[in-house]
């Protein structure tokens, strides 16, 4: 077992548990109820972390793919940089639903704010984590790989060269 493979193991989590988040906490707020949106918001928590550790083994998992046949360091890094974007998101996603399961508990009246905004914050990332799969799909699946894609690569050939 080795780096790469405990990042493809993980990655999976926070796009699968964030569109799971997420349509619970929609079906909670659009139903008005409180168990299935307290459900929604602590997968989004979840996500959110296994998030952040999905994102620390992108790197050690990077170094183990270089000198790889058909892995051009541009694919990499498309995946790299949305994926930083989609850590962000996430993250925030996350502390909002955790700031919304406190206020829920404190009775506090923030509460319908923080839960709309942890919506449209778990939609974004719902979003974004699905393209951030779609582009790490890609720099190994060549089942993922379209024509502009396939293209992609072999202009950036010269990439499998630069690091070595």
């Amino acid at each position: 077992m080795n780096w790469a493979y405990i990042h493809l193991v993980i990655n999976h989590f926070p796009i699968v548990g964030t569109i799971i988040g997420t349509t619970l906490l929609a079906a909670g707020v659009i139903f008005k109820n409180q168990g299935v949106t307290i459900s929604g918001l602590g997968t989004i928590v979840f996500a959110a972390l296994i998030a952040i550790v999905a994102y620390m083994t992108g790197n050690p998992a990077e170094e183990l793919m270089r000198g790889f046949p058909d892995i051009a360091k541009s694919l990499i890094s498309r995946h790299e940089n949305i994926a930083t974007v989609g850590m962000y998101l996430m993250v925030t996603a996350g502390l909002l639903a955790a700031s919304s399961l406190y206020s829920i508990w404190k009775k506090d009246k923030a509460i319908r704010l923080l839960i709309i905004l942890t919506l449209a914050f778990s939609l974004i990332s719902s979003g974004i984590m699905v393209y951030i799969g779609r582009t790490g799909g890609q720099i190994r699946h060549s089942e993922f790989r379209n024509e502009a894609v396939k293209r992609y690569i072999i202009e950036h050939q010269s990439d499998l060269e630069e690091d070595e």
